[in-house]
């Protein structure tokens, strides 16, 4: 008995020990250890907002923009000028008998070049959502960045064509049908920076003032672009950059007065031939990027201000395409006039090959002295055979990427929401001839030349209650032979236009605004040659040509960024 109690109470002991100590566990028995937990933790190397991303040494923040418009303009009846200004049209129509028009030689724009003020909308709306992301991490070279921007936009009404990429057609008759509202999404800034190197979708390094306070568009350069770029520091607060940057993301139209004034009775022109390539009219078109655009900028930052110079070098690649080449199918070969046409292979008939280049100064002068956070901008650029250096944002609009359309680099309408007789994109170069009628030693792409000056001025009345004033005048001029259409086909214009605006900002909460604009644009534009009298437009129901056209338009936005 004594010797079963004494194996009892030993057991007891055992077990016991065994529970409360774990460190007296059999060894070969598993353990499951739970994993530490790793908090997020602030990183404060790079400014508010970044933390650790947990199990590395990258700091990352992560931001967005919530934007709400409302904009208001007066309406008005649209004649687009995008057809026939510069575009190859034939000079000359036939006879119309229903409204005792007589067969001319003078263009008269199709119905489905016009839209009546009726059908456009006065007001819109518009929205804007933003995600950002910035990763930064330290090296031995210094901070390796990779950023981040995506755009979702949705907008209603005739000046909204930066969301067109994801709109329905419009199926109607455009003199009588309304816009169709527009979304999309886009990568609006991607890149990675080391080093000084700058690789990927970024602002174009030629930029200086590039929309800082308004909300409508000015003109100067305010270009989203690909780019290659490397930027060196050497103290004292200068600074040089040397890019090689997207030729396509500044690509204009290409314009041609290249037609026949001579007509058959049904008003067709006969065609002409040019290096073996026969057409009634012939168009000018961008060709493949060859160059990148080459950008080079220098600047100076002190604790008064900012000043940079940029210049850039841009490749003109231009073709000259027979009408019937571009047309949708192609057109086959047939017999016009009595003379068999060329076959519609896209084979130009004319080539061109040359460089345009823009130069631009800069000055930012802060204004502490009047109110804390006071900052004046004044900038002016030149350009020849590279418009897209002083045509104004590049994204969106009328002529924009967003837009589906390869001329990026026109930038907007000269008239916005194009009222009234809204001119031409505005081209490199455009295809004319010094010889009428002799083809094809005297056709070439003549570049124009245009030029800028852009100025703002932010005002802060309190530091939650902010004013700008800010405006923009562009002139655009072409070759005497290009505006007088030599070649056949209509003329171009030369174009002046003048912006100025206005806006009152509340940020009752950092990153929270409340916004009004007022914007005023002027528009004045030569009347293009081979257009026709006013008297012939009046008869078949056109506007007489006007050529300045004032624009007013207001926009209320409230937006919060994060």
């Amino acid at each position: 008995m004594r010797l079963l109690k004494g194996l009892l109470l030993g057991s007891a002991a055992s077990l016991a020990v065994t529970l409360l100590v774990p460190g007296a566990r059999a060894a070969d028995l598993p353990a499951a250890q739970a994993a530490p937990i790793e908090y997020v933790r602030v990183c404060d190397a790079y400014g508010a907002g970044f933390f650790y991303i947990p199990g590395t040494e990258t700091c990352l923040r992560i931001g967005g923009l919530v934007l709400g418009e409302f904009r208001g303009f007066s309406p008005s009846y649209s004649v687009g000028g995008t057809g026939f200004y510069g575009n190859g049209a034939v000079i000359g129509h036939a006879a119309l008998p229903g409204v005792g028009v007589p067969a001319g030689a003078s263009f008269i724009p199709g119905i489905g070049q016009y839209t009546n003020a009726r059908s456009r909308d006065a007001t819109s709306f518009n929205a804007l959502g933003r995600a950002e992301l910035d990763a930064r991490t330290q090296s031995p070279w210094g901070t390796l960045r990779a950023f981040a921007r995506i755009d979702s936009y949705y907008g209603s009404g005739g000046n909204s064509a930066t969301g067109s990429l994801g709109s329905l057609s419009n199926t109607f008759n455009t003199t009588a049908g309304s816009s169709s509202q527009r979304e999309t999404t886009i990568v609006n800034k991607a890149f990675i920076q080391f080093a000084g190197l700058t690789a990927g979708r970024a602002q174009s390094m030629f930029d200086f003032y590039a929309d800082a306070y308004n909300y409508d568009n000015l003109r100067g350069s305010n270009a989203t672009v690909a780019l290659l770029s490397y930027t060196a520091t050497f103290g004292s607060g200068f600074s040089a950059t040397l890019s090689a940057e997207d030729q396509a993301s500044r690509r204009a139209a290409i314009g041609s007065t290249i037609a026949t004034t001579t007509l058959t009775a049904a008003g067709a022109g006969v065609p002409i031939t040019i290096n073996g390539i026969a057409a009634a009219s012939f168009q000018g078109q961008p060709a493949g990027s060859r160059i990148p655009d080459i950008v080079g900028s220098f600047r100076y930052d002190q604790p008064w201000g900012t000043v940079q110079i940029s210049a850039a070098a841009h490749q003109n690649n231009a073709s000259l395409f027979g009408a019937n080449a571009l047309t949708t199918p192609p057109a086959t070969p047939g017999v016009v006039g009595g003379v068999l046409s060329t076959p519609a292979y896209a084979f130009p008939a004319v080539t061109s090959n040359n460089y345009g280049f823009a130069v631009q100064a800069g000055i930012q002068l802060n204004a502490d002295y009047l109110s804390p956070g006071d900052k004046l901008w004044l900038q002016a650029a030149y350009e020849q055979g590279a418009f897209g250096y002083i045509a104004g944002n590049n994204l969106g609009f009328n002529y924009g990427a967003v837009n589906q359309n390869r001329y990026a680099g026109s930038g907007f309408t000269p008239s916005d929401y194009s009222a009234g007789w809204n001119a031409q994109p505005n081209a490199d170069c455009v295809f004319a001839s010094s010889v009428p009628g002799t083809f094809p030693g005297s056709v070439s792409c003549q570049q124009q030349t245009g030029w800028d000056i852009t100025g703002a001025y932010k005002h802060y009345w309190i530091p939650t209650l902010a004013s700008a004033v800010y405006g923009s005048y562009m002139a655009v001029n072409y070759s005497g032979d290009a505006l007088a259409g030599f070649g056949g086909g209509v003329g171009i214009s030369n174009i002046k236009e003048g912006r100025v605006g206005t806006n009152l900002v509340w940020t009752p909460l950092k990153g929270f605004d409340i916004g009004a604009e007022f914007m005023y644009v002027h528009v004045n534009q030569s009347r293009p040659v081979g257009l026709a009298p006013d008297v012939v437009l009046n008869a078949v129901g056109l506007p007489s040509f006007q050529p300045n056209t004032n624009q007013y338009e207001g926009r209320l936005r409230v937006q919060r960024a994060f």
